[in-house]
């Protein structure tokens, strides 16, 4: 994707300066989740890092003290640089296996993961900043073949310049590799991924009290297994991505149009591999709120149209949730529900494209933490509920029964690809899920979670597969120090 020095010019300088900026953790990252002020309707799988560098970068939790003295060495260490240097660093180690992967019966594997990112940010005036972030993601001990997302050895994690700061300025620009998470259901960073995703991209966003509005052109990267990884010339995503706070008191409302080309796509994953040029089109609009401080709702709805080679396309999709609090009790127990929808294609020869194209999503928790199924072709129903046993101590059961939407058409996995065509004669019925995990928040840089989930498969899924049930477990730790200029309470 070529982007043109003239618009990042113009836009550069037409800007207002101002307050000081923080790393790329802001209000572009945060309030990508669904539901207001950085939470999640469901439990608080879905980005755990979110927990770490204080209450305004929190996700879900406590805001009481910590039980253990904070570790924070990059940040210790910019206090003896220069105040336009700040360091950062984040490192995550992951233990994790399964039992019949891809429900395959003996496809069993345990093996670790490590993420180390080092970063550097420079200011030379209170309003530019300029990042880079280099990552080195590795699987140990892992059964081949390995690569991406588990591989990503000494990467270009982030590379961008910034004018402005998002959440203070009317207007700001960050142009370059960056993280993008308007929406964590369809334009997201996907952090739990060994890797994660990076785009290419000049982003604009503009704000006016309560009004906020991100334009972007991007290109998601493609990882290699190892040096600096590339976005796919001509497979791009443009963007506006609106916000409107207090729409009613304590709630958000999100607009948004997406434009997806791509040079190559799968036409009809059900019926052939065959590929063409795809042009997508997605309206949307999400609310998300709160009642008084105990009741979370979030109600999403997503339109697609265009056309992939000669078949139009017509998909459409929904999430929606509700959670409950009650914080007078012990543990102060959250409950919630959530029901999810994608269309599917019920005849791939009418010249019709009805199945829901998920785009760049986040993949976990999206239907389980097993991460089996995407946004495609799916109807799901899930309830789960959280406790706080112990301050900072957060521990969430959930359950989950999934159906395919047309019994014709392909069942999805969470990177879009199919896992083999469904068959009426075996129903649409694809299993039950259940999960539990746990995390608990040493000090402000730290944490610690494990988590396990089985699913057990339906008659659909094992005639697919072979296997009748697929489980994974893991264990992580969670390092992240922001540095000096991300050291806010």
């Amino acid at each position: 994707m070529r982007l043109s020095l003239a618009i990042v010019l113009a836009y550069g300088t037409s800007l207002i300066f101002g307050s000081l900026l923080l790393a790329q953790d802001d209000v572009t990252t945060r309030n990508g989740s669904s539901a207001v002020d950085g939470g999640w309707i469901t439990g608080p799988a879905s980005n755990p890092l979110s927990f770490l560098n204080g209450p305004e970068y929190r996700t879900f939790g406590s805001t009481a003290a910590y039980d253990f003295p904070d570790f924070h060495p990059a940040s210790c260490l910019d206090e003896k640089l220069p105040r336009w240097i700040d360091i950062e660093a984040e490192e995550r180690f992951r233990f994790e296996g399964y039992r019949n992967g891809s429900f395959q019966v003996g496809n069993d594997d345990n093996y670790m993961l490590n993420r180390l990112r080092l970063q550097v940010d420079l200011r030379p005036v209170p309003w530019v900043r300029f990042s880079l972030q280099t990552q080195d993601a590795r699987p140990i001990l892992q059964k081949p073949p390995i690569g991406p997302p588990n591989e990503n050895e000494w990467d270009l994690k982030l590379a961008y310049a910034e004018f402005g700061d998002p959440e203070q300025q009317w207007i700001s620009l960050r142009i370059g590799r960056q993280l993008i998470n308007y929406n964590n259901t369809l334009i997201a960073n996907s952090e739990w991924r060994n890797q994660g995703r990076s785009y290419d991209a000049a982003v604009v966003n503009l704000q006016k009290g309560r009004y906020h509005l991100g334009v972007f052109a991007a290109s998601a990267v493609v990882p290699l297994a190892a040096g600096i990884s590339h976005h796919q010339e001509g497979n791009n995503i443009y963007g506006a991505y609106g916000r409107i706070d207090s729409a009613i008191p304590k709630s958000t409302l999100e607009p948004f149009v997406l434009w997806r080309v791509q040079p190559s796509a799968v036409v009809e994953p059900a019926v052939s591999s065959g590929k063409a040029k795809q042009d997508l089109k997605a309206f949307g609009i999400r609310w998300k709120g709160m009642v008084k401080t105990a009741f979370d709702y979030s109600a999403e709805g997503v339109i697609e149209n265009g056309n992939v080679g000669q078949d139009r396309i017509e998909g459409w999709a929904t999430t929606d949730g509700i959670a409950y609090q009650k914080s007078s009790l012990w543990g102060k127990p959250r409950a919630y529900a959530q029901f999810d929808y994608a269309s599917g294609n019920s005849n791939s020869s009418q010249g019709v494209h009805r199945t829901f194209d998920t785009i760049y999503p986040t993949a976990h928790d999206r239907f389980g933490i097993l991460d089996v199924f995407g946004w495609q072709n799916i109807k799901s129903i899930r309830g789960g509920a959280t406790i706080i046993p112990y301050r900072r101590w957060t521990v969430t059961a959930q359950y989950l029964d999934l159906w395919l939407a047309q019994a014709n058409d392909a069942v999805y996995n969470s990177s879009g690809t199919s896992i083999g065509r469904g068959n009426a004669a075996f129903g649409t019925h694809l299993g039950a899920e259940g999960d539990f995990y746990s995390w608990f928040e040493f000090n402000r840089h730290f944490n610690v979670g494990a988590g396990f989930g089985r699913i057990s498969a339906d008659e659909l899924l094992s005639h697919l597969a072979g296997a009748q049930a697929y489980s994974s477990y893991y264990v992580a730790l969670n390092f992240k120090d922001n540095g000096r200029w991300g050291a806010k309470e």
